[in-house]
């Protein structure tokens, strides 16, 4: 029956741990990714497992016996003690509090000490009190030195980020061994009084090292971006926080340490000392790590989880021990606190399997959410691409309209013209003096060569424009790689482009074809071509 009720104590006290208290102590070296997963497996095992079989007679384990008086705890004692304790720490989970396990098992050992032998060893409590300060300040500490000698030091940031990983591996590392030494020692101690010592050590080796394979290999592993309160830590913050909580674990774990300030070893709560570390390095480094509300729960855990299983556990040893005749009160005892246990086991199942469908429900949200501004995005984008076309195709129907008006402009214009000289003519017909005759006849001349001037010179722009708006890559280019080239001379490339000979380019620039050779010359000065080289052909490769 001794080794049933070991088995259970340690069961339940490793189960607690691994799925509640081991991702607040291991959980800050996640956000580093220093190792992978099944590194990071391994390195936890195998040092905490061997720190429990070495420490399995270290100091913390001698002191539990000790501030319990060396008494011996039967199996009704066991089933109070569990069923207090984890009583209280399901009803801190159900107000989403994650209490301590060792703050929770050493109030109900106390309870158990109380009612058994009548007396408790007030001084062991002192360094649940102590821990949290000394974390608290090795991390203080720890962060400022990170400070100063970043401040200072000139360091590539590669060769800085390499030794940071390994300084990250081996805080891994000291916290494995002083978790192993210091609630090693707890789990050893109790099963001390619970067992021989011939069996206690290795059954807690095997089944703690059995539960925390499991959980771990069964608990998913963050692959993506890390989360919870530990997510936006800096990996100096994270050294800090791991070295401070090993340290003082360390510290409290040897008689000739925790004798230093005049204290007894003891077992430890590893999330007290994670937020007190956490609360060092914000000081420090002068920025929040985590909410005011993350640390308003852990006091709260620190407070009720001892006192409420020591009140529990003295209600339950009271209730069984006023008839101890009587063992039908013992059994319901047993079987109240068993129902209640369930109980809340299953409210807190229900509750979990409500949050987890809560999040996927805002997930899914979210999720409709981002299709819906993607579409609405895309139907904007449609929107305007539409819009755009309209106005292109405004534009275009305003140009042709404009062409239109501009036809009918110049047909009236002609007709005026025409008019014009019809009245001319007539006048010539009807005038008989020499002299007037001669007069007029130079008037129509002169109108004719005015017209004529001013219609090559509204053609032309009108050819150039649409010439130019045609060929803008050609006119970039020449522009770009010629700056020096004038406007006639940038014309007369693109008409040379156009492939029209040199009376027609006459016609176009209104020049004689002499000038147009004369052009054409000093273009292929200006183009740095030599004598061989074709004008034409140089153009066109542009």
């Amino acid at each position: 029956m001794q080794s049933l009720c070991l088995i259970l104590f340690l069961c339940a006290a490793a189960l607690w741990f691994f799925t509640n208290e081991y991702d607040t102590l291991f959980g800050v070296f996640k956000p580093t990714c220093a190792v992978r997963r099944g590194s990071f497996i391994a390195i936890v095992s195998v040092f905490l497992l061997s720190a429990i079989w070495f420490g399995r007679d270290g100091a913390v384990a001698n002191a539990v016996q000790e501030s319990l008086s060396f008494m011996s705890l039967d199996c009704k004692d066991v089933f109070i003690v569990l069923l207090s304790s984890m009583i209280v720490l399901s009803t801190l989970l159900f107000f989403s509090v994650k209490g301590s396990a060792t703050y929770a098992l050493i109030g109900a050992l106390s309870a158990c000490a109380m009612m058994r032998v009548g007396d408790l060893q007030w001084s062991y409590a002192l360094p649940f009190l102590a821990a949290p300060v000394m974390a608290f300040a090795l991390s203080a500490l720890i962060r400022a030195a990170f400070r100063r000698f970043l401040a200072g030091a000139r360091i590539h940031m590669i060769t800085l980020s390499y030794y940071m990983r390994h300084a990250v591996i081996i805080c891994m590392v000291l916290t494995s061994v002083a978790l192993g030494l210091n609630w090693g020692g707890l789990l050893t101690g109790v099963a001390g009084l619970i067992g021989t010592s011939e069996s206690y050590g290795l059954a807690a080796v095997v089944i703690t090292g059995f539960i925390m394979l499991a959980v771990m290999y069964l608990t998913q592993w963050e692959s993506g971006e890390p989360s919870g309160i530990f997510a936006d830590f800096s990996i100096y913050a994270v050294v800090s926080t791991g070295f401070a909580v090993a340290l003082t674990m360390l510290f409290f774990s040897f008689d000739a340490t925790a004798s230093l300030i005049g204290l007894h070893p003891a077992p430890l709560s590893v999330s007290a000392l994670v937020m007190a570390a956490v609360a060092g390095a914000e000081l420090a480094q002068k920025s929040r790590l985590v909410e005011d509300e993350d640390y308003s729960k852990e006091v709260v855990g620190m407070v009720v989880a001892p006192a409420g299983s020591l009140a529990l556990a003295c209600l339950m040893f009271y209730i069984m021990g006023a008839d101890p005749e009587n063992q039908m009160t013992d059994f319901v005892v047993l079987a109240a606190s068993i129902v209640a246990l369930l109980a809340l086991a299953f409210v807190q199942y229900a509750r979990t399997q409500k949050r987890q469908r809560e999040a996927t429900d805002r997930l899914v949200y979210a999720q409709q959410q981002q299709i819906y501004e993607h579409s609405r995005a895309l139907n904007d984008m449609e929107l305007k691409v539409v819009l755009s076309e309209n106005q292109a195709l405004h534009n275009a129907v305003e140009q042709k309209r404009q062409e239109v008006m501009n036809v009918a402009l110049s047909i009236v214009e002609q007709k005026e013209f025409l008019e014009s000289l019809d009245a001319m003519v007539k006048r010539l017909a009807k005038t008989e003096d020499p002299k007037e005759k001669d007069r007029i006849i130079a008037e129509l001349g002169s109108s004719i060569k005015q017209r004529l001037s001013y219609d090559r010179d509204v053609d032309s722009q009108y050819f150039y424009a649409q010439a130019e708006s045609l060929h803008e890559d050609f006119n970039a280019k020449l522009s770009e790689n010629f700056p020096d080239l004038t406007q006639q001379e940038r014309r007369l490339a693109t008409l040379l482009r156009l492939g029209f000979s040199s009376k027609y380019i006459a016609t176009l620039m209104n020049i004689t074809p002499k000038s147009v050779e004369i052009s054409r010359y000093r273009l292929r000065q200006k183009l740095g071509l030599a004598k061989g080289d074709n004008l034409v052909n140089f153009i066109k490769s542009i």
